[in-house]
């Protein structure tokens, strides 16, 4: 019988220790210590991405509906363990040492509710494990609200650097402390990433950039979150790349969507992405990250900028989920370390 698979893109404020890194990627992988049925294994770590600037890492990890919580908890605890976020120096936003933690269903079939389950479960058995921890829930884990990432991200003071801890609002756990911070956890749809640098040190530039991408913005990109960062001594535009369920894609549920961006939404177009540019999956609806990029880029050549690379291109859904079931079939566990290119 086929795996019924959940990823999640797990990001934690440590990108310059890569010791620390991979203990808490083992960590994952103590699920694994009980064998499983067809002889591979329980969870694997498809990939591990760290940003000295940033000071941070994304770990990917992949497992069943059964494990999947199991395997995101140890890998939380452990980082609880290993960061201190009021040591932390790094040039990205972040409110907790464990800062995201996305349940994403990765195989069709497993649902959104059973993701929001699993992310709902993991928050209470970290407050009750890791005392002086507090999480907030997002989308399909924020019940009966469901309010999106970005959503809640502004109304806990996410973008907000040195908002005191004390004042932060959990959901979940005790007041936030400055040891472990504040973490997000929910349950959304697959989301991919991509990040393209600009040559430039104006970061009012890439902001402009970003107001003209973003999906909520008459013209933009559908489903694209977008943020600039000084990175390295260049901008980084970084992107998100969100699903747009089928059943919002008529109905103008989209948050902040305006009669524009509706029509790009349900046509699969914009005035920047054509039919080709959309790439589709179970229930999902994305816009192509070669779509974004190449928008980048006329955007900055209009300001006489170059691009000078991407990196971070997150795996498409469907890349994602034959993957994880190809690592958990022949138990490759520390997949990460075969790899050779950047990913998410």
């Amino acid at each position: 019988m086929a795996r019924r698979l959940v990823g999640c893109l797990m990001n934690i404020s440590e990108g310059r220790n890569q010791g620390t890194v991979e203990a808490i990627a083992m960590s994952a992988l103590r699920v694994n210590d009980k064998p499983a049925a067809d002889g591979g294994c329980r969870a694997s770590v498809l990939n591990i991405f760290s940003d000295h600037d940033y000071n941070r890492s994304v770990l990917t990890i992949t497992s069943t509906v059964e494990d999947i919580g199991e395997a995101v908890y140890q890998a939380c605890v452990s980082a609880y363990e290993h960061i201190d976020l009021s040591r932390h120096e790094g040039g990205h936003p972040r409110l907790g040492s464990v800062d995201l933690v996305p349940f994403q269903p990765l195989s069709v079939g497993v649902t959104l509710q059973e993701c929001g389950d699993i992310a709902i479960g993991v928050a209470h058995r970290l407050a009750s494990a890791v005392q002086g921890s507090a999480s907030f829930l997002f989308s399909q884990a924020d019940r009966p609200l469901c309010r999106p990432l970005s959503q809640r991200r502004r109304e806990v003071g996410w973008f907000k650097p040195g908002v005191p801890f004390e004042e932060l609002k959990q959901d979940v756990g005790e007041r936030p402390s400055s040891r472990y911070g504040l973490t997000a956890i929910g349950a959304i749809p697959y989301m991919m990433v991509i990040n393209v640098t600009i040559n430039t040190q104006d970061l009012k530039f890439g902001q402009q950039i970003v107001r003209s991408i973003r999906g909520r913005t008459p013209g933009g990109l559908p489903g694209v979150q977008a943020m600039a960062f000084a990175h390295q001594g260049q901008i980084e535009i970084a992107c998100n790349i969100m699903s747009i369920p089928h059943e919002e894609q008529g109905s103008g549920s989209s948050e902040n969507a305006d009669s524009s961006f509706k029509n790009n939404i349900r046509t699969g177009q914009s005035e920047n992405c054509g039919s080709e540019g959309v790439y589709r999956y179970g229930e999902g609806v994305y816009t192509r990250p070669s779509v974004v990029e190449r928008r980048i880029q006329e955007l900055a050549a209009e300001g006489g900028v170059r691009t000078v690379g991407s990196n971070v291109v997150g795996f498409t859904p469907d890349g994602a989920c034959k993957l994880a079931e190809q690592a958990l079939r022949t138990g490759q566990a520390m997949h990460w370390k075969t790899r050779t290119d950047t990913r998410m």
